[in-house]
């Protein structure tokens, strides 16, 4: 018998790509299923950016580039640090990978000696612990309640602070509760790094899809941790590339020149047409984004007032993101015909007999909850949030 490695063996499926599979499978088998588990925009990659990709290929740019990127993205990959972010990287601080999931991994391989800890604070993007256990590290959640709107626990993070502990990752806006960190608690997650001497690995990938106004701040603008963090980002969401798998992270050299010798002998480099499709997206027009996110912000006023009329759904108006976190632990137990135990077993019912796919919340730490992501039309929103609300008054 073949014997696979126990990391494997121990490794989680994601939940996210499980579910979608899941209402795939089903609109395959020709029912009609509305699928609110991706976090993937609806929206077309920018003409601009699609032409500089066909211009690429036109000009034979298919060959290998440099391992860390190519120099034009590089730059402007700094000049967008500079003006969005105020973090100050030159072309060496910087390391292009195929997206950011890569980006974290090659990060956090590069940190992490076996044993060592990294606090993960819950509810979490479903990768987090896993790319900790690939990389060797033993993931520490540090959860957030629901009564609290998701706000960091800062004791709490300092109480799971040990010897061990090597990183803290972050994620402002958040997947799945799409809480927005405010300055004051930049700054107290600051004075913890600096005290416990941590690296921040700060992933910042929803950083254009911010709502009601509100502002991105990075830690890594608080000078005295400068040299402690890493911040991860990436033109996924906020240009509608998802496929063109390009992520970025900037950092201290040291990390990132050992986070490159991981990517060298894992992957070299990104694609080189999607590389220059990035530059393209970062230095052309920004219209498209913030279209997007306008776009964004009234599904997510739609979502969140059909949920307010569900009095036994809890959840917390999110500030940025895609997605709404919704608590349903008040329809565990209930039902007529069927019960549900928990937040999985409700999102399989919701699939099986009303035809709407959400993500359970075990998969984000939060067991009570499901995550509903508004990345679609608003017509395929309002079907899925009819079929939401008939399955959860089925429930009482």
């Amino acid at each position: 018998m073949i014997s696979l490695s126990r990391s494997v063996q121990e490794l989680e499926e994601s939940q996210t790509l499980a579910f979608t599979q899941l209402a795939r499978r089903k609109r395959e088998q020709g029912i009609d299923v509305i699928s609110l588990t991706a976090g993937e925009p609806d929206f077309p990659t920018p003409e601009h950016v699609k032409q500089a990709a066909v211009q690429a290929i036109a000009s034979n740019f298919t060959h290998y580039t440099a391992n860390e990127g190519m120099p034009d993205l590089l730059q402007a990959i700094c000049a967008k640090f500079a003006a969005d972010n105020n973090l100050r990287y030159s072309p060496d601080q910087i390391l292009v990978s195929s997206g950011a999931k890569q980006s974290l991994f090659n990060a956090l391989r590069a940190l992490l000696n076996r044993g060592d800890e990294v606090i993960i604070l819950a509810p979490y993007w479903v990768s987090y612990p896993a790319i900790v256990r690939l990389a060797d590290g033993i993931p520490v959640i540090v959860p957030s309640r629901i009564e609290n709107g998701f706000r960091p626990d800062i004791q709490g993070i300092k109480s799971a602070i040990s010897p061990r502990t090597r990183a803290l990752i972050l994620n402002s806006p958040c997947n799945p509760s799409g809480v927005v960190f405010e300055p004051g608690e930049i700054e107290e997650l600051a004075a913890i790094v600096r005290e416990a001497g941590l690296v921040a690995v700060s992933d910042e990938i929803y950083e254009k899809v911010m709502f009601d106004g509100r502002t991105h701040l990075s830690i890594g603008t608080v000078a005295d941790i400068r040299d402690q963090v890493v911040t991860v980002n990436g033109v996924s969401k906020a240009y509608a590339m998802t496929g063109w798998r390009i992520g970025y992270m900037g950092g201290p050299r040291e990390i990132i020149h050992a986070a490159a010798k991981v990517q060298g002998q894992i992957t070299n480099n990104a694609n080189s047409i999607a590389q220059v499709a990035a530059v393209a997206a970062l230095i052309g027009p920004q219209d498209p984004i913030r279209k997007m996110t306008a776009e964004f912000e009234r599904r997510r006023d739609f979502v969140c007032n059909r949920l307010s009329a569900l009095p036994r759904a809890r959840f917390r108006k999110p500030g940025g993101g895609m997605y709404v976190f919704i608590n349903v632990e008040e329809y565990f137990g209930k039902g007529n015909g069927h019960h549900v135990a928990d937040a999985r077993q409700l999102a399989l019912s919701l699939l099986e007999h009303h035809h709407v796919a959400l993500v359970p919340g075990d998969a984000f730490g939060d067991p009570a909850s499901l995550r509903l992501s508004f990345a679609c039309a608003l017509d395929v929103l309002a079907e899925g949030m009819d079929r939401l609300e008939r399955g959860l008054q089925e429930l009482g």
